[in-house]
């Protein structure tokens, strides 16, 4: 009798997209980096924002270019875990203070806020958001938690400096390669459905 042994088994993999049979609970998985591009999925064809330059903060909220996704998840999708990474920068002042938050079809969702703050004078900061979204039960603003999600929902995130003294912007970095012309780091988007 031959018996064959396996050190690791993973996931099928296409480019951006993730698929798998039987190996875990993800139904998809993809990423989406703000410039344009589009990517099809079991569940649809999303395209993202081309982000081209950077984006200063005001004292209310705005919604962070690149950070909105219309989403419908596959059916028996039981979570979905969106994920936003981007660049941050002072303005015109070495101290950075801003606060940012996710939201569901424009409600805030209060768990997920957070201030940002730093006083480097060159330094660019990358922040890597992550928030799982469970679907089914009662609904919570403060979760997330949606009772069902059969169409699409808007996920974003909104942000603004804590005031004039604060100022901030996203999108943009300095210094590289011994030089400081800016240049403007393109934000990412990653989707996740568990079911």
């Amino acid at each position: 009798m031959s018996k064959l042994y396996v050190d690791e088994i993973h996931p099928k993999t296409t480019g951006g997209i993730i698929t798998t049979t039987g190996l875990s609970n993800i139904k998809e998985q993809f990423t989406l980096v703000a410039n344009g591009e589009s990517i099809t999925v079991p569940s649809g064809t999303y395209t993202s924002t081309n982000v081209t330059a950077a984006q200063l903060l005001t004292d209310s909220h705005v919604v962070i270019n690149g950070s909105s996704l219309a989403y419908t998840p596959p059916s028996g999708t039981t979570d979905v875990i969106y994920e936003f990474s981007f660049t941050c920068q002072a303005y015109d002042t070495v101290i950075r203070l801003m606060h940012y938050v996710m939201r569901i079809d424009g409600t805030q969702i209060t768990g997920t806020k957070n201030t940002y703050s730093t006083d480097a004078t060159y330094g660019n900061n990358v922040i890597d958001f992550k928030w799982r979204i469970p679907i089914g039960g009662s609904a919570s603003t403060s979760t997330g938690r949606v009772a069902s999600w059969t169409s699409a929902k808007t996920i974003d995130m909104t942000i603004r400096r804590y005031n004039s003294s604060y100022t901030g912007q996203v999108h943009r970095a300095s210094y590289w390669d011994g030089g400081s012309t800016p240049f403007f780091p393109q934000p990412i988007i990653k989707i996740t459905a568990l079911g």
